[in-house]
């Protein structure tokens, strides 16, 4: 899938402006959120995962499928409200009738907790007492398998050079279409986690071997390359990639390794 989001390396937007100090060094003293409605996005952005309906990755591509102009548009934190209340409304959670009584109250300057005080909970909920113990522990995607990893470290590999999701037509992929069909080298293999592509459609984890590959910026944007011997790194899964031998810009991956 390539859809707007997928914007690394593209053509014609520029770069990205990063906040230098007079000696032209980038600085790193940006806050956390900028605005403090950003930390509140983001606050219920995890209270509503919380409630187990969807996974990371689904929650990832509801923000992808965003249309065209809102993405271009939407500031980040508003991608993630904008996705985030359209998985409450396909689970099932709230209702478009509810979120236009809500943005009335708001726009009536009526408190929202005087309205709401009385609404039982639901037993999902994440309680604040909760909340650093809960993101202490993340959302680990390393999984047990019995795939034998086909690449080791110092191989060269090429990407699909189309890579369609197998499972969903115009589906999430974790492979950015700028690095399609590129060779790169495998730089470390992760373990195998599991797999966005269908995780992302709530087909089930299917882990598979993961590697973080090292491709030179010459490879992936040739001479539009600021620098060409920048190294650009990526976390791909085996069906990701194949071997050099092969003829290049298969649309196949590499397969699967024998079972132990």
């Amino acid at each position: 899938m390539s859809r707007l989001h997928d914007m690394g390396g593209r053509y014609g937007d520029g770069p990205i402006p990063v906040p230098r100090n007079k000696n032209n060094q980038v600085e790193n003293n940006e806050p956390t959120f900028k605005y403090e409605w950003h930390a509140k996005a983001w606050a219920i952005t995890l209270a509503a995962g919380a409630l187990g309906e969807w996974n990371l990755d689904i929650s990832r591509h509801y923000r992808e499928c965003l249309p065209p102009k809102d993405y271009m548009n939407y500031s980040y934190y508003e991608k993630w409200l904008a996705g985030l209340t359209n998985l409450l409304v396909d689970k099932k959670l709230i209702s478009i009738e509810e979120l236009k009584e809500y943005v009335s109250l708001v726009q009536e300057n009526t408190s929202i907790v005087d309205v709401y005080e009385n609404i039982k909970l639901d037993k999902r909920t994440w309680l604040a007492k909760d909340v650093q113990k809960t993101l202490g522990w993340g959302g680990p995607s390393l999984r047990k398998t019995d795939i034998t990893p086909l690449h080791k470290i110092g191989d060269n590999v090429i990407t699909l050079k189309y890579n369609p999701n197998e499972n969903v037509k115009g589906g999430h992929t974790r492979l950015p279409s700028y690095a399609m069909g590129c060779e790169g080298k495998i730089f470390s293999y992760n373990g195998s986690h599991v797999f966005p592509d269908k995780n992302a459609h709530g087909i089930g984890e299917n882990p598979l071997p993961l590697y973080t590959v090292e491709f030179k910026a010459s490879e992936l944007w040739g001479l539009a390359a600021e620098n060409g011997n920048d190294k650009i790194y990526l976390d791909l899964s085996l069906i990701h990639i194949s071997e050099p031998t092969r003829r290049r810009g298969m649309g196949v991956g590499g397969g699967l390794g024998e079972k132990k």
